[in-house]
């Protein structure tokens, strides 16, 4: 017969000084245990910090953990680039493939492909180690390539030079809030919608 607060050996090992395990409704809950002094009380308070779920399938899951502080991400730019021109880009560049294509967006927005770059725009949002991981296979300059044909296929289809400017610039002011994990809805600036509406290009 168990005694209590005995749990099964793949929940237990978690166990250790200054941590204890207590069942929850989806399997077993992980949490830090201090003792904390309160004036006038003749013994410290014990206090629990709630960590993470362990289960059998999948171990110890730590607790997420959402910024006190908003966060935001690139959007507007990379996502009008990827909504009307991922396939002529992906065309444009020989042996192109999705992760080629995201950046060069990437890389045409800001200059660069680096890790902090990826991470700072909404498309890669979900595949971001996987980027990261492939830009370090591939060779820069296909990286340069795919960012040139970006920046071409906007002047094929924007000719205009103020247009084009306008939409690029105020677009990569266009931010979205990501705080929570899930993206806000974004305004896009009455001032580059027109334009594009006028070049048939959409923006949503």
């Amino acid at each position: 017969m168990k005694t209590k607060n005995e749990y099964p050996p793949w929940a237990e090992k978690y166990r250790s000084k200054g941590r204890t395990i207590r069942k929850v409704r989806n399997g077993y809950g992980l949490y830090e245990c201090t003792s904390v002094y309160v004036k006038g009380q003749k013994y410290p308070k014990s206090v629990q910090k709630y960590l993470g779920m362990i289960t059998e399938k999948d171990g110890f899951i730590p607790k997420k953990i959402v910024p006190s502080s908003p966060q935001y991400k690139e959007y507007g730019l990379s996502h009008f680039i990827m909504l009307n021109f991922k396939r002529e880009i992906a065309r444009a560049v020989y042996h192109s493939s999705s992760e080629l294509v995201i950046l060069g967006v990437i890389h045409f927005i800001f200059n660069s492909a680096d890790p902090v770059f990826i991470r700072a725009t909404w498309i890669s949002h979900d595949i971001e180690d996987k980027l990261i991981d492939y830009s370090s296979k591939i060779s820069p300059k296909r990286i340069l390539l795919a960012s040139g044909k970006v920046e071409k296929i906007l002047i094929d289809h924007i000719p205009d030079d103020n247009d084009r400017n306008t939409i690029v610039k105020l677009l990569m002011l266009t931010v979205i809030e990501t705080t929570a994990g899930t993206p806000k809805s974004v305004v896009f600036p009455t001032e580059v919608t027109d334009i594009l509406k006028g070049y048939g290009l959409k923006y949503e």
